[in-house]
């Protein structure tokens, strides 16, 4: 293992954050109620968001329009009932029943996030309406739509409760993972753009500066330790840091990537070096997802589809940012 990647110097480069902090945020509980006009369309919505786990149903409540709206207001008795995190309502139509809107204006007096969620159209889209509301039009409600789900109520809460949400509800967690190496794959690739580096994957021990070394260490590692809370995986900070670094590894798999998408690439101009910082995240980040979910190990030969997939999508990537920047090879 590279000596940057010592346990040591790992905790140097992300010293300032609370790592506690984040597993406190993934930890914590949201409690979501499901309102739809018939009870039989709110359980079928709750029994998707569950997949069948039974802790997912301790902060996951269901009922009908009628039922919401004699509860809604009336004294607290039940913290998911009275006070739920986020609200998801639930309609077969674009015009709701009189019901429904009161439950939907009572929730939104209260300022709680709140998902809309209309069956029966012919497409799925999902429509951010604001910071807290989002409306997501399904053609049927099913496995298949579990997606469009988790774009939806991802939309309507702060980034710090994805986590929690995947965390307890297994049905998210995917979109959970897309999410954030997206966000993170493109966090690195804006930096190389912008400082014009041209060796941008410092997890992987290629030569550059110490202050790029920091900040895109520190976005790596966070990737990891994110995906790994929001997968469910318990442990003290240090420990899941420590075992992210081993399963990878212990730095060889780093190492190997380097190699092969510098390898891919030649790393002159600005799109190579661009495709390569989001390449190289973007692989470390499905890497790190198949060691928490358990979905396959992490052989060299995975790693190589990995890293030839991100280089694929940075160079996209890359390309968008040149043109929009309005310059650079």
């Amino acid at each position: 293992m590279p000596s940057m990647l010592a346990l040591g110097r790992v905790w140097q480069i992300i010293k300032e954050v609370d790592l506690e902090a984040i597993r406190r945020q993934a930890e914590a509980p949201v409690r979501v109620a499901v309102v739809a006009e018939t009870p039989a369309v709110a359980d079928d919505l709750a029994v998707l968001l569950a997949s069948g786990d039974p802790k997912a149903s301790e902060w996951l409540t269901a009922m009908d329009a009628g039922l919401a709206s004699r509860v809604v207001g009336a004294a607290p008795t039940d913290p998911v009932v009275d006070g739920p995190d986020v609200i998801v309502l639930v309609t077969t139509a674009d015009h709701p029943a009189p019901a429904m809107n009161a439950v939907r204006q009572a929730w939104l007096d209260r300022r709680t996030p709140l998902l809309e969620v209309v069956l029966g159209g012919r497409e799925v889209t999902v429509d951010r309406q604001d910071a807290q509301r989002a409306r997501v039009a399904l053609d049927v409600l099913g496995p298949e739509r579990v997606a469009a789900l988790a774009d939806g109520l991802f939309a309507v809460v702060a980034p710090d409760r994805r986590l929690a949400l995947a965390r307890q509800f297994p049905a998210l967690r995917a979109c959970a993972f897309s999410t954030l190496i997206d966000e993170t794959s493109k966090a690195n690739a804006g930096y190389a753009f912008s400082t014009g580096i041209a060796e941008i994957i410092p997890v992987l021990g290629i030569p550059m500066t110490i202050g790029d070394m920091v900040v895109l260490t520190k976005n790596q590692l966070l990737m990891g330790y994110r995906i790994a809370l929001a997968a469910g995986r318990s442990g003290q900070p240090r420990e899941l840091i420590a075992e992210i670094l081993g399963v990878l590894g212990g730095g060889l798999l780093f190492r190997q990537l380097a190699r092969q998408l510098i390898g891919l690439v030649p790393v002159i101009g600005i799109v190579p070096k661009v495709a390569v910082a989001y390449g190289g995240t973007w692989a470390i980040g499905r890497a790190v997802t198949l060691w928490a979910t358990g979905a396959g190990r992490v052989t060299g030969e995975r790693l190589r589809q990995l890293s030839r997939e991100g280089l694929r999508r940075g160079e996209t990537v890359a390309r968008d940012m040149r043109e929009a920047g309005g310059g650079g090879r």
